[in-house]
């Protein structure tokens, strides 16, 4: 195991313009490499990967987003303990690369996946515009409101016993983070980070810029604080990593009922013993993913506390005793303090530190009661006929769920048809993305359809909301869907005769600017934008 974790290489390019072959020392201001020469000699310089870890992919991320002839360079991994015997080897093959392609198969870097994710996340900042505050609105307030809940209704326990002593922030040396790290004290302050880390959690993702072979790295990392024996603090960096291969964990072998789980939900399901590698105490502990980095993270079963109540509704012995175990209590029903209620799993999570709402199980009254008639035959009779009276009187039950309540599988959406994988997605909760949607008018838009568990049915967004978090707002066919197919009006576009394109927000030649500082007669009621 200590093995692997020291495993390293270094990068040999080849210049394929010049037929130059260096070892890559890091990047220069304009994201070419630095090189040093392929001699054993200059190890010291020699920037080294860690082989299980995610240097690597930052480093060819950030190649790609500044330097300007990516494609004039080739990359060679070799073994960072072998390198003094391979460097020559290696020199000699890349003479005729072409030639000695079989040879130098096992050690050429595929760099086309890193380059078209690059150019993905740049197409994207392209396609944002700052200028749609008062059109996000609606969204904001959505998004707004779901915190909100979270915050008053999430069965996250805070710490209430007696002799707990949150983080001492004066043993922080904060000008040694900023240095080492990037992070600065402020920042993590006005994002509430910083009260989350000094009582032991994590912060949300924020960027960090730490040193590797003196050169500085733009990464994104969750944060946390360790306290040693006497007391002093450093920080703990939890950097994305990718799908886990769910193999052990602190000796902890999973079986495929544990992989299944993590998967699943995010939790192991159940209570293991794990070792402390430090006392070599076993810890009865719970087991979860982080699910915005994919780090495996423990606690101690004793660490959690399982509350009596959430909201108004009552944890009944019997389900206490499941949560204490790391099963999940399914289908349960949560009355908020506010007289809402909603469905959900409820299951002990390492990151929440307590007990927390299972994503993705969320759903609405209507599927709760659904649900109760499918477990009670006799009140699902007398449900049936509540329905059909409900169908009577002309009220529209809800179509999109099945009778225990899970989503209903939908196949296309405004003419646009699924495929397998969004049919899956969608099921399973996850944000759809449809491209050339027609609008009204006949033009072609982008939509993203996600169900929303609250109110019972799929939702249009113009922006991936699984993302909303962390990528800044598209504004690509907003307007063009709320003018050509919702009867709202745009200023900079209100006096056009014609429809709007994908991605029009303004007059887009001479003809329609003209029409659009000569105003003419319209009986237009739709909401200004």
């Amino acid at each position: 195991m200590a093995k692997k974790k020291d495993e390293k290489d270094v990068l040999v390019v080849r210049d394929e313009k010049t037929g130059e072959i260096s070892v890559v020392a890091g990047l220069n201001a304009d994201g070419s490499p630095k090189r040093t020469p392929a001699k054993a000699e200059n190890a010291q310089s020699f920037l080294q990967f860690d082989r299980h870890g995610d240097v690597l992919d930052n480093f060819f991320k950030n190649f790609f987003r500044q330097c300007k002839e990516p494609s004039r360079f080739g990359f060679y991994r070799v073994a960072a303990d072998q390198a003094d015997k391979l460097l020559e080897v290696i020199k000699d093959l890349l003479k005729d690369p072409d030639g000695n392609k079989e040879m130098l198969a096992p050690h050429k870097v595929d760099t086309s996946g890193y380059e078209k994710k690059v150019q993905e996340e740049q197409s994207a900042e392209k396609q944002e515009q700052p200028e749609q505050k008062q059109d996000d609105e609606p969204k904001k307030q959505e998004e707004m409101e779901q915190k909100n809940e979270q915050n008053q209704e999430s069965p996250q326990q805070t710490q209430g016993n007696r002799g707990y002593q949150p983080i001492d922030e004066s043993k922080i040396n904060w000008q040694e983070l900023e240095e080492k790290w990037g992070v600065k004290r402020d920042d993590l302050e006005k994002s509430g980070d910083l009260t989350k880390m000094l009582n032991y959690g994590k912060s949300d993702l924020v960027r960090v810029s730490p040193n590797f072979g003196g050169e500085a790295f733009e990464l994104d990392a969750r944060l946390s604080f360790k306290k040693d024996s006497e007391g002093n603090v450093s920080l703990v960096p939890h950097f994305i990593r990718k799908e886990q291969k769910l193999d052990e964990y602190k000796e902890h072998k999973f079986s495929d009922d544990d992989r299944k789980n993590l998967r699943e939900t995010g939790n192991l399901g159940r209570v293991v013993d794990l070792v402390d590698r430090e006392t070599g105490e076993i810890i009865p502990s719970f087991i979860s993913i982080d699910r915005k980095t994919n780090e495996i993270t423990d606690i101690p079963a004793n660490k959690v506390r399982i509350p009596e109540r959430i909201g108004k509704t009552e944890i009944t012995k019997q389900e206490q005793d499941m949560l204490r175990a790391g099963l999940p209590v399914r289908d349960k029903l949560i009355e908020r303090k506010d007289g809402r209620k909603f469905v959900t799993t409820l299951q002990v999570n390492v990151e929440q530190r307590g007990v927390e709402f299972v994503p993705g199980t969320g759903r609405s009254p209507r599927a709760a009661q659904a649900q109760e008639a499918k477990n009670n035959p006799i009140q699902g009779q007398a449900q049936d006929a509540e329905n059909a009276a409900a169908i009577q009187n002309g009220q529209r039950r809800n179509s999109w769920t099945n009778a225990d309540g899970s989503i209903r599988p939908i196949s296309k959406w405004s003419g646009v048809e699924f495929t397998e994988q969004q049919k899956a997605d969608y099921v399973a909760g996850k944000a759809v993305k449809l491209e050339n949607v027609t609008d009204k008018q006949g033009f072609h838009a982008t939509m993203y359809i996600r169900f929303n568990p609250e109110k019972g049915r799929p939702y249009r967004y113009d922006t991936d909301p699984d993302n909303a978090q962390k990528v800044a707002p598209s504004n690509e066919s907003r307007t063009q869907v709320a003018v050509n197919s919702e009867g709202k009006t745009n200023e900079a576009t209100k006096n056009l005769k014609e429809p709007l394109r994908k991605g029009q927000t303004a007059p887009k030649d001479t003809a329609q600017q003209q029409q659009q500082e000569k105003p003419q007669k319209r009986n237009n009621k739709g909401m200004k934008m």
